[in-house]
């Protein structure tokens, strides 16, 4: 039997998950100009999502069975505010620019790599803190092997003066480690990198 009562809700939710307390740390590869602003300068973002998709089998009499297909992870988009100087979102087209390897003057297709570079692929980690602005106990997301595969544009108008300039960053990965409500081998990861 459920328990309906005010003292059981209370229990369940304690103070309730805030969407505005969150963290969101990047780790670039070697060679990229660091986005340690990036924490701070994230305005806004989502935890990430996946779908499975569904493989629909005949059955006698024209019925359908339906069996669980591939995992697809979407897109993570997070809006950042721009800073005066133009670093954040400097850095994240660096990063765009060493991962098709393109020299847009010779069109050399190795032509703009980085020497340096490490890699092509960093971590983003997401983390849900809770009223006091601590992490959560197990409450992350790490989206692995991920990349900025869309940097917005700026709109720029006279019309516009009591606002900072915000851009939107589409980041692609290759899947997500879920850290909520397991034992937080993603936290212990993140300090290992």
């Amino acid at each position: 039997m459920t328990d309906f009562s005010i003292t059981a809700f209370r229990t369940a939710i304690k103070s309730g998950s805030r969407p505005n307390l969150f963290r969101i740390d990047v780790t670039v590869p070697t060679g990229i100009p660091s986005l340690a602003n990036y924490t701070t300068l994230v305005r806004s973002a989502a935890l990430p999502s996946a779908t499975i998709g569904t493989i629909e089998l005949p059955m006698n009499g024209g019925r359908r069975f339906k069996i669980g297909g591939d995992r697809v992870f979407s897109e993570w988009t997070s809006t950042v505010l721009n800073d005066e100087n133009y670093l954040l979102r400097s850095s994240l087209e660096a990063w765009q620019n060493d991962m098709v390897f393109t020299n847009y003057e010779v069109n050399n297709s190795l032509g703009n790599r980085s020497a340096a570079a490490s890699g092509l692929y960093g971590t983003v980690l997401i983390y849900q803190l809770d009223e006091t602005g601590a992490s959560v106990p197990n409450g992350s997301y790490r989206l692995v092997n991920c990349w900025p595969s869309d940097i917005s544009a700026i709109d720029l108008s006279y019309d516009t003066t009591d606002a900072v300039e915000d851009f939107t960053v589409t980041w692609t990965y290759d899947y997500y480690e879920n850290g909520f409500g397991t034992e937080n081998k993603i936290t212990a990861i993140a300090k290992a990198t």
